[in-house]
């Protein structure tokens, strides 16, 4: 071969080099995309840095978007009694400087000092219902299709229960937040877990499914409500939650007993979260095989997801749903857009919360119209 034709045939080579690494780039985010999504990480904090200073009631941190979120916030680190073991609760912020925040620090448990690394989040009660807020509860056990999952059942007077369903990755914790409110106005609580949580059964692949199939477990919780003397039900899902009891109103024989629905930053379309993940990353082009390889990695039907083209299950209930209007993770316009279509759905945008964090913004706000809306299923008195 001549030298003036290999020198010819050299830009090819590189060319086609550059589009094969392009190409594997790309097959990596999307695959890798997908697994990440799927695969139970049971986390919901936000990496915080470290610790500049702790004093009397206050605490000094790097300034950074986490550190500066607006609101109420628990705070996490490792101690040597294990991962995730200290925990604080931090307030709005006080002060700032060009790199720092300060927040003032409240009910500490374990040793926190300059340099320790820290996490937030917003569950900001870290443990059960009486040790946390002082209301009796009852550790219980619902059975399920793969198992028994734990689950904390919070006496109430009438037989309206509401079931709280956290989100992907999270706890019963979340419920904690406004678990009070449910309280005040009587109603019988239980805070569950489902496949793939800690203490429960791995699914069978051992992968989440966006709700396609965790509304089962949901159904194994109303089942046991109904054992212990509930006739009806407020369904409460948060993040992902709102994915599975949305999807239980479609699938379950119980939907007919649901008299409302409280939602908060619901998963209503999970298409419209990929692809916003998708453009919050500068790769909104990958959006569509990003939606394929979830849909073959974790066999879901991701159009049979969308609330937002199948509302009739809903349009008789009254409907609660908040949505931070900073939330990076649900389109806050699907949200707005499903109450809007639905005749008895209120919509409680919140400025500057991110995602599951109306309350953590605005918790007197939050209670306010939550207490207002469980009013119409609280017992008689």
């Amino acid at each position: 071969m001549s030298r003036t034709k290999t020198r010819r045939r050299w830009p090819w080579f590189t060319l086609g080099g550059v589009a094969v690494a392009a190409i594997a780039g790309c097959a990596l985010v999307v695959f890798g995309g997908a697994q990440l999504l799927l695969t139970p990480h049971h986390d919901t904090s936000t990496h915080a840095g470290t610790v500049i200073a702790v004093s009397d009631g206050a605490v000094t941190l790097r300034a950074m978007a986490a550190t500066k979120r607006v609101g109420t916030y628990g705070l996490v680190w490792d101690t040597d009694a294990g991962p995730g073991t200290g925990t604080a609760t931090i307030g709005p912020v006080t002060r700032t400087t060009a790199d720092t925040v300060i927040r003032p620090l409240s009910n500490i448990s374990g040793p926190l000092s300059a340099g320790t690394a820290v996490t937030l989040n917003p569950n900001i009660y870290a443990g059960d219902p009486e040790s946390s807020l002082g209301i009796p509860f009852s550790p219980v056990t619902v059975s399920g299709e793969l198992g028994a999952m734990p689950a904390w059942q919070v006496p109430g007077d009438g037989d309206t229960w509401v079931l709280f369903v956290h989100g992907i990755d999270g706890q019963r914790e979340s419920g904690l937040r406004p678990l009070p409110t449910l309280v005040d106005a009587g109603l019988p609580t239980l805070l569950i877990t489902y496949r793939n949580d800690v203490d429960a059964p791995a699914s069978p692949s051992g992968l989440i499914a966006l709700g396609q199939t965790e509304w089962r477990d949901l159904e194994a919780a109303a089942d046991y409500a109904i054992g212990q003397g509930a006739t009806d039900f407020v369904l409460y899902g948060d993040s992902m939650g709102g994915s599975i009891v949305t999807r239980f109103m479609h699938e379950s024989p119980h939907a007919a007993r649901v008299r409302g629905m409280v939602l908060d930053s619901p998963v209503l379309n999970w298409s419209g979260v990929l692809q916003g993940q998708a453009d919050r990353f500068g790769l909104g082009f990958l959006s569509s095989p990003l939606q394929a390889a979830v849909a073959w990695r974790g066999g879901i039907n991701l159009a049979e997801l969308d609330e937002l083209d199948q509302t009739a299950p809903f349009e008789h209930l009254p409907i609660l749903l908040f949505q931070g209007l900073a939330d990076p993770l649900v389109p806050h316009a699907e949200s707005e857009a499903f109450a809007a279509s639905l005749p008895h759905a209120r919509y409680v945008p919140v400025a500057d919360a991110g995602h599951i964090q109306s309350w953590n913004v605005d918790p007197g706000s939050y209670e306010a119209a939550l207490a207002e809306f469980v009013a119409q299923f609280a017992p008689a008195a």
